[in-house]
């Protein structure tokens, strides 16, 4: 399994969750209007009531998730060129050796003039 896809089911989850706990909280607190504002950084935590659970919030909007996406773009990223490089660098190098070899001369035709 690639280190993402583990990380992703171990302790991603778990961030995951937390994230998501929290946001429900805020949804029932703060109102789910405000709770996505606020996790977007549209909203200040300062703006609405009750803030203690609207801080957290948005540092998981602010840190967390931009984290978790971009983490995620780039892994796909780098499968995706991973996936281009399907020869290995010694098959590459000795066929570029063979290519930059000089040619022998052509063979000396046999009618003697």
């Amino acid at each position: 399994m690639p280190r993402f896809g583990f990380w992703l089911l171990s302790r991603g989850a778990a961030v995951l969750a937390v994230c998501g706990v929290l946001y429900v909280l805020n949804g029932f607190l703060i109102g789910w209007a405000n709770a996505y504002d606020v996790m977007l950084g549209i909203t200040s935590p300062v703006g609405v009531r009750p803030q203690w659970c609207a801080w957290p919030l948005s540092l998981v909007g602010w840190a967390v998730m931009p984290a978790i996406v971009g983490a995620t773009a780039g892994y796909v990223i780098t499968e995706q060129i991973d996936a281009h490089h399907a020869r290995d660098l010694s098959d590459v190098l000795s066929e570029l050796r063979s290519l930059a070899a000089p040619s022998s001369p052509p063979p000396a035709s046999g009618d003697g003039s």
